[in-house]
């Protein structure tokens, strides 16, 4: 095997020399990293190196309520004590169904009851009790609302 020359050495020896300085300083490099890295994981850190965020996702929209409906928009009467019922109903709604007085009041004119009733559907009770027109007010709790027009008629019976 032939002797290898003194420039051919000194070459490779310059060659190595410069590896190793390079490899040197990519292994600097990552430990700095690896380091800065770790430092951030620590709880005593003000922020994370990386922020990772959820994307945005659309709010679910609730159902419109459906529509309150009643059997009957008016209900007559010709004799005090006369008693007729009516319902009032929402499609898939589970709230109270609350019956008031409306405009102008049923006072001395009708009674109504119950005073309220569990939907979807709910019946009441309305009993004459004088001459006169009023309403009844009938809502749910998503402020909806239906009247009831009640119209009692009486007449004057006069013995001969």
């Amino acid at each position: 095997m032939p002797a290898a020359s003194e420039s051919w050495c000194t070459d490779m020896t310059t060659k190595k020399n410069v590896y190793l300085v390079i490899r040197s300083a990519f292994a600097s490099l990552a430990f700095g990293a690896t380091v800065l890295a770790l430092a951030n994981c620590t709880s005593t850190s003000p922020t994370p190196i990386i922020i990772l965020t959820p994307l945005p996702t659309a709010a679910p929209t609730a159902a419109p309520p459906a529509a309150i409906n009643q059997s009957a928009s008016a209900l007559s009467f010709t004799t005090a004590g006369s008693i007729q019922s009516f319902t009032v109903s929402e499609s898939g709604y589970s709230g109270t169904l609350t019956a008031a007085n409306g405009s102008p009041s049923c006072v001395g004119i009708a009674t109504f009851s119950p005073a309220s009733g569990t939907g979807p559907s709910a019946a009441f009770t309305v009993t004459a009790v004088a001459a006169g027109t009023c309403t009844i007010k009938v809502s749910d709790a998503n402020g909806q609302s239906v009247g009831v027009t009640i119209t009692v008629t009486t007449t004057a019976v006069t013995a001969s």
